[in-house]
């Protein structure tokens, strides 16, 4: 149920497998079930970012959860995760976290 979706800039392959694995474990250290995580990343080839333009680094996380949880909940979850993606990116790199609800009406399982 719970997805996260990591957009990274192509340079930072080498530190995605580990943070990968580290954003899956701390949801699954707030209580929701391990087995119902999936966690992925996506390398983008081409990226403008800020000032930088296309020598930026970016890192973009989508936390996808199924509605019905309070804000402080969520505020925990983007906490832990945007904390470990801060850790792993490099210094200047655009680092974001956003959370949104799925619709359960209309997610199929």
């Amino acid at each position: 149920m719970p997805h996260i979706i990591v957009e990274y800039s192509k340079t930072l392959e080498p530190k995605i497998p580990a943070l990968l694995s580290s954003l899956h474990e701390a949801l699954a250290a707030q209580g929701i079930d391990k087995a119902r995580i999936k966690t992925r990343g996506i390398a983008l080839s081409h990226a403008d970012v800020g000032e930088d333009g296309a020598g930026g680094q970016m890192m973009h996380a989508t936390l996808l959860l199924l509605a019905g949880r309070d804000l402080e909940t969520k505020k925990r979850y983007g906490d832990a995760l945007h904390g470990l993606m801060k850790k792993t990116a490099p210094p200047h790199c655009a680092v974001t976290l956003e959370i949104r609800d799925m619709d359960p009406d209309t997610y199929y399982l």
